[in-house]
């Protein structure tokens, strides 16, 4: 364990040192590097001009692990690092109060611009970020409340409908006093129509942050009472008969006919209507909406029931975690929200997800009846394999709740996960030597979820050999990277914070190490390519996670080898 966090020092040290703003003297990040010549991470715009990424929106597991390693060592300098990074952005925020950050927005090192993918305009996003507030209320808690308020006022359209929009717009006049105090609705429509698309990605992210904001600053208690107004709207929008769903509460308004050519640049866009009943309603009727669609075939697509079951409900599960009897409603909406969906959807035996939509009806196998805005016409649903995080989720619910229908899923994933096999009749009670066959720092937050609740030493053994292959596989060049060949070290990966917690559980005091909330943020829209052709991306999938030596994106970032990390 020390050797590890001698690592883990080691790795904090060099970006304390190397990684902050060389250009302008600020306490600012980048976000990454390239491993093997020690340059940042490149974002080409359409002009060509290469940005030097510093989204303080993707840094926040990489504040979560600094805060961590001072609680660790002793040594405040990596906590202070995070905390003056903060400041900064606050001292720097628009006038409403919100930060330059999220994934169309963000800052140039090299400048100090306020910059943003064309075809996005800077706008404001955060879906599933859950940023580390508890220390941004240690910097500053006026600032911090401001912030959040400022959020939901930006992606809040109407208040009388709950109207959201996933794209918020900086610089909106914010009325600080009184702002907690409009009336709520309790007579709104199911499914009615809006402009603005309530995306749990983005919905959960307002939760989150009112919910904590509530607890922590007196005189805000009815930011808390949002936060659940708010959850309710998913919650009562799920299918009836089945407890399942939905990814958003509302339905697009049709604000004009749609193109009768299928090949129209626009034809899948949502002021036609609703999506899903545009291209499955008349086959498969009135569940066809896309507040009840619980398939993604599109593996680029930003949506998907793992985006509801997975990073959603492991957030809310946290949040009323963190809000003991102020969350119970929280916290049985969520449990009974994945419940249902584990018992309709996953297939142990394989440890796949069916595709359907809320009304559970298996539609593996079935056919797209015509191109829309889920995929092309021909394309078969099919199943897929369950993540990591809605393991992670399910281990939580379970241990929030000691529900035996969730222990039984827990025990299948973590077979298929290469975790062993654990006792579906008692959790204290594993079978047989647990040794981990993979690295990855969600499935050991998972089983160190499982070790504090169930006290049993087998499950921080697994911990334990999870650690150790982590350091094997993902500990290269000083820092960590998905394996030996892979370009980037992105500084907000959660492999060091997962690697804190184990060493702070092993000594006994695993609550010294934030909580691990999300896989971190992202970056999201157009670049150049080397032949000056635009392609849509994100950095966390197309720059960030990229092997050494392909050459797609070599405009960005590529480099022979050699440099200084060789």
């Amino acid at each position: 364990m020390e050797k590890m966090l001698d690592y883990i020092r080691q790795y904090a040290d060099t970006i304390l040192t190397r990684y902050r703003d060389p250009y302008n003297g600020t306490p600012l990040f980048f976000d990454g590097i390239n491993t093997f010549t020690g340059e940042p991470v490149k974002w080409r715009n359409m002009d060509g001009t290469d940005w030097e990424p510093s989204n303080i929106g993707s840094q926040q597991n990489l504040f979560r692990t600094l805060v961590g390693l001072s609680a660790l060592t002793g040594d405040s300098k990596y906590k202070d690092a995070a905390k003056a990074a903060i400041r900064w952005h606050f001292d720097h925020a628009d006038p409403s109060g919100l930060l330059t950050w999220g994934g169309h927005c963000f800052l140039d090192l090299k400048t100090l611009d306020t910059v943003g993918p064309e075809g996005k305009s800077k706008v404001h996003e955060i879906k599933h970020h859950y940023p580390f507030y508890e220390l941004m209320f240690e910097v500053d808690p006026q600032a911090t409340a401001k912030l959040i308020k400022a959020e939901w006022n930006c992606h809040i359209d109407n208040w009388d409908t709950l109207e959201l929009t996933r794209h918020g717009t900086y610089g909106r006049p914010l009325q600080e006093e009184g702002f907690w105090e409009k009336p709520m609705n309790q007579d709104l429509e199911i499914l009615r129509e809006a402009k603005g698309l309530s995306f749990v990605n983005i919905g959960n992210d307002l939760i989150y942050s009112a919910g904590l904001l509530g607890q922590r600053v007196p005189g805000e208690e009815k930011a808390l009472d949002w936060a659940e107004f708010l959850a309710w709207q998913y919650v009562r929008t799920r299918y009836p008969a089945t407890g399942l769903g939905c990814y958003q509460f509302n339905r697009p308004v049709k604000r004009e006919e749609a193109p009768t050519d299928e090949n129209h640049p626009q034809f899948t866009f949502s002021f036609y209507g609703d999506r899903a009943q545009r291209q499955f309603g008349p086959e498969y009727g009135d569940v066809a909406k896309e507040a009840w669609v619980l398939f993604k075939m599109d593996p680029d697509a930003l949506n998907g029931p793992e985006g509801i079951y997975g990073d959603s409900t492991l957030a809310q599960l946290t949040l009323a975690r963190q809000l003991g009897a102020k969350g119970e409603k929280l916290k049985q909406w969520a449990v009974d929200g994945l419940d249902a969906w584990l018992k309709y959807a996953y297939v142990p035996e394989t440890n796949e997800i069916k595709p359907m939509f809320a009304d559970g009806r298996d539609l593996t196998g079935q056919v797209f009846p015509r191109r829309g805005f889920y995929g092309q016409k021909g394309w078969v649903f099919e199943r897929k394999p369950i993540n990591t995080i809605v393991f992670l989720s399910t281990v939580t619910a379970w241990a929030i709740s000691g529900r035996d229908s969730l222990w039984q899923h827990v025990v299948a994933m973590a077979r298929n996960f290469g975790l062993g096999e654990w006792n579906a009749a008692d959790p204290k009670s594993p079978k047989g030597p647990l040794v981990a066959t993979k690295a990855d720092a969600i499935l050991l937050f998972a089983v160190l979820e499982v070790a504090r609740s169930t006290g049993t030493s087998a499950y921080l053994e697994l911990a334990k050999s999870l650690g150790e292959r982590i350091m094997e596989q993902h500990a290269h060049r000083g820092m960590f990277v998905p394996s030996e060949k892979h370009i980037h070290c992105r500084f907000d990966d959660t492999d060091a914070l997962a690697l804190l917690t184990l060493i702070a559980t092993e000594r006994g005091c695993p609550e010294i190490i934030p909580g691990f909330r999300s896989q971190g943020g992202y970056i999201h829209g157009d670049i150049q390519l080397e032949n000056g052709s635009k392609k849509n991306i994100m950095d966390i999938k197309d720059i960030l996670n990229r092997p050494r030596f392909t050459r797609h994106f070599e405009a960005l970032s590529w480099q022979p080898s050699g440099g200084v990390y060789e």
